[in-house]
């Protein structure tokens, strides 16, 4: 039976309505015109000894050296070279307000908007897309300092140079820290001389014997060393 093409127009539009009822963060996002391009990953910034920033749930803003749960960020696209940054355990948008202050929010807008470039260094760059310096036009950046903190967009230190703007991108979420290799020197095992057949008499003298007739080996734990930039 051949159906008439309007009946099946209207019966998906009610199909459609009929879905709506639940509204996620997901679909609010996309109505705020954000694209697809989700990546889910570390951002890792290699001032002072290394930290992952992460967003916490009352709002802090802040660096941890060891990752964990609270770093696992969510990176999508809102328009060309422009994304937003969502902690995932969280549920929060990282955000600057007008004086340059990073935060969290519930609630996505222009304040969660960040121009990423990519650096020589193979490091990228986070900047506010709607906060600067206003008198001399220069942009405000997602930084930390050396203690883990987050630094004032606003400071006249924090720029595209600086290494406390500068953040890897780490894929890897699953990290069981770091993975060494162990190489056995065999140039350094201890050679024993043949014991002389009276010596075979002892019983305690064979039991030594057969004891230390395992040569003994050196073993060399060696760790990869990792540099970026």
């Amino acid at each position: 039976m051949n159906v008439p093409l309007y009946l099946l127009t209207f019966a998906y539009l009610i199909c459609a309505a009929a879905g709506t009822g639940h509204v996620s963060v997901e679909s609010q996002l996309l109505e705020k015109g954000i694209s697809s391009g989700r990546r889910t990953c570390r951002l890792y910034c290699r001032v002072g000894i290394g930290f992952h920033l992460q967003i916490h749930p009352d709002g802090r803003v802040n660096g941890s050296h060891e990752p964990n749960q609270l770093s696992v960020l969510e990176l999508f696209a809102v328009s060309q070279g422009v994304i937003g940054i969502k902690g995932v355990y969280s549920n929060r948008f990282l955000a600057m307000n007008k004086r340059g202050r990073l935060h969290a929010t519930e609630w996505f807008s222009d304040d969660c908007k960040f121009r990423e470039r990519f650096q020589e260094n193979s490091y990228n760059t986070y900047a506010s897309v709607i906060h600067r310096n206003h008198r001399t036009g220069r942009e405000w950046f997602v930084a930390l300092n050396k203690r883990g903190k987050a630094k004032m967009g606003s400071s006249p230190r924090v720029k595209s140079q600086h290494v406390s703007t500068h953040f890897l991108p780490r894929v890897s979420l699953h990290d069981n820290g770091e993975r060494g290799f162990t190489i056995t020197d065999r140039s350094k095992e201890r050679r024993k001389s043949p014991l002389p057949p009276s010596a075979n008499k002892s019983p305690l003298v064979t039991a030594n014997v057969q004891a230390g007739a395992a040569p003994r080996r050196t073993q060399v734990k060696y760790w990869p060393k990792y540099r970026f930039g």
